[in-house]
């Protein structure tokens, strides 16, 4: 009788484990590296508060227990003695002047607004109930306060304007220029085709 073939033996797979590299730790931002307030890690909050002339609790502004009904201040220490107003702490002196944010009104609300000016002049009760073009339903207060902010972006336009005739420079681009787009701006549809007929 033949012998029976051995089954070919397989060798072990080795699994290779890759090790990842270990991140060096990198030591928590100093916030106060700058500064020319003084932060000790080791002490506690209200000590640095303190040291740094600091409020705890703003909410502790102003506030008597005695006068205001139902006054819990959220962290349980001594109320703050007011400051002196002529005094300037020297955080304020670190933080930049804040950038003020502007807002103008949007061309297609300068549109409704002038079209309710064109037609009601100054009556803003009128404009209120305008239904065709004040579509949002706007109060007289509101469609009065937003006419003033128009007005004034219209003036500081013209003034802007004529800044520029005295200076000889490129009067500015309006702000409300109507742009005409073309309905089509691919040129392949700007010849109609005569393929199909």
């Amino acid at each position: 009788m033949p012998r029976s073939r051995a089954r070919p033996h397989r060798s072990k797979t080795i699994v290779k484990v890759k090790v990842k590299a270990r991140k060096p730790k990198l030591s928590a931002p100093q916030f106060f590296e700058k500064s020319a307030l003084s932060y000790d890690a080791k002490a506690s909050q209200f000590k640095n508060y303190k040291n740094m002339a600091l409020m705890v609790d703003a909410n502790q502004i102003g506030a008597e227990r005695d006068k205001i009904r139902g006054f819990k201040p959220r962290v349980k220490v001594p109320v703050a003695a007011s400051t002196d107003e002529s005094c300037v702490h020297p955080l304020d002196l670190e933080v930049p002047e804040a950038i003020p944010t502007v807002r103008q009104v949007p061309h297609g609300e300068a549109a409704v607004l002038s079209a309710l000016i064109a037609k009601h002049g100054d009556d803003y009760t009128a404009m209120a109930r305008d239904m065709r073009l004040n579509k949002y339903q706007h109060t007289a207060a509101h469609l009065r306060h937003r006419i003033e902010k128009l007005n004034k972006q219209k003036e500081k336009d013209e003034t802007a304007a004529k800044e520029a005739e005295a200076a000889g420079a490129p009067a500015p681009a309006p702000r409300y220029a109507i742009t005409r787009r073309r309905k089509n701006p691919n040129r392949a549809f700007q010849k109609r085709s005569t393929h199909f007929c």
